[in-house]
């Protein structure tokens, strides 16, 4: 009987040391699998922001290449960059940042270099045309510049005087441009223009080239017209009825809106929107019973958030009577928030 128990005993024992060695194998097993789970997630996460770190020095770089071309105020580059920064503030993972790099940072970097090559043309052509011998120049004369590796080649050189080349050659030290282009320029009774590309792929350029500056100048257009985003350094301003109101001369009005918008006008505004609704030529703002309703939309009261594009300390110091007055006889509050960047959605009355 003893041995029988003996024997009982260490089965059970041997099935303990079996189902221990089970628990343990799961216990790593399992340990394992969430350090390469954590391990993948902090992976992941130095990588998202490795590449957010990489689009902002893209950014800082684009930046600083288009201040050393000095067209760091063409509105062009302005509203590619401020479109490329933000994209990024609205990524959300590694793949939105690589696509921003690759397809929005191409168009930003493009912009730049073609901004800088029609900036330099113009600036040549005024040099040409400042030159005595050009002045001079009566007959037709065809003169051609090719800039490349940093140095100028006139041909033929007689046309230009020397101080005329050297003025060129300054230029192009001076904005740190590296580029190579051909600049064609055709002289007659005194004055010198660019010649129409001749070959049929260059007309095809050309045209190609006329047909952005007149989209791009329609964009502005409309930017400016209100009919299409605009974006840009402003201010956010909250309007706040009165603490405690209780009559209709202690919250906001239709007129008080106006007069604030008026005066963010006159401060050199470029664009405003009230309650999210943009202001065009014709917009209205007017009352409805206790509504407020912009563009004919009711928009969101206490606050009402208007938002101007412009110069934020000008356009804060254009309000200081408007809000002074209004704070100091109706009790009204303000909130202004300067901001880097600013995007003013289209008319909402366009499809």
């Amino acid at each position: 009987m003893f041995g029988e128990a003996k024997n009982g005993l260490t089965g059970n024992n041997r099935i303990l040391v079996v189902m221990l060695v089970f628990i343990i194998i799961n216990a790593l097993m399992t340990g394992f699998g969430y350090y390469l789970l954590f391990d993948r997630f902090d992976r992941a996460d130095s990588l998202v922001v490795y590449k957010n770190e990489l689009a902002r020095d893209i950014s800082d770089y684009s930046y600083r290449l288009a201040v050393e071309l000095g067209v760091n105020e063409v509105s062009a580059v302005r509203e590619a960059l401020a479109e490329y920064n933000y994209a990024l503030d609205f990524a959300v993972g590694s793949d939105d940042l690589i696509q921003i790099i690759l397809n929005q940072g191409r168009t930003l970097q493009d912009t730049i270099i073609e901004s800088a090559d029609a900036r330099l043309k113009e600036q040549i052509l005024t040099v040409v045309n400042s030159d005595a011998r050009v002045i001079q120049t009566d007959e037709k004369t065809h003169l051609y510049i090719r800039i490349a590796d940093g140095g100028v080649t006139v041909f033929p050189e007689q046309v230009l005087e020397s101080a005329t080349q050297q003025i060129i050659n300054t230029l192009i030290n001076e904005y740190a441009y590296h580029g190579s282009q051909n600049v064609d320029l055709e002289i007659e009774k005194g004055m010198a223009r660019m010649i129409v590309p001749q070959t049929v792929e260059e007309q095809m350029q050309a045209l190609t080239d006329d047909l952005n500056s007149a989209r791009l100048k329609f964009h502005e257009v409309r930017v400016q017209a209100g009919l299409a985003e605009m974006v840009g350094p402003g201010i956010t301003l909250y309007v706040y009825d009165a603490e405690g109101a209780s009559d209709s001369g202690s919250i906001v009005h239709d007129v008080d809106i106006r007069d604030v918008v008026n005066e963010l006008f006159s401060a050199g505004a470029k664009g405003i929107s009230v309650g999210g609704e943009r202001l065009i030529v014709n917009s209205s703002i007017r009352c409805s019973g206790p509504l407020i309703m912009v563009n004919y939309r009711q928009i969101p009261t206490n606050p009402v958030v208007i938002e101007a594009i412009g110069d934020p300390d000008l356009l804060i110091s254009g309000l200081s009577i408007i809000t002074n007055e209004l704070e100091s006889k109706r009790g009204l509050s303000f909130v202004v928030n300067h901001s880097g960047f600013i995007k003013l959605s289209a008319y909402s009355g366009v499809e």
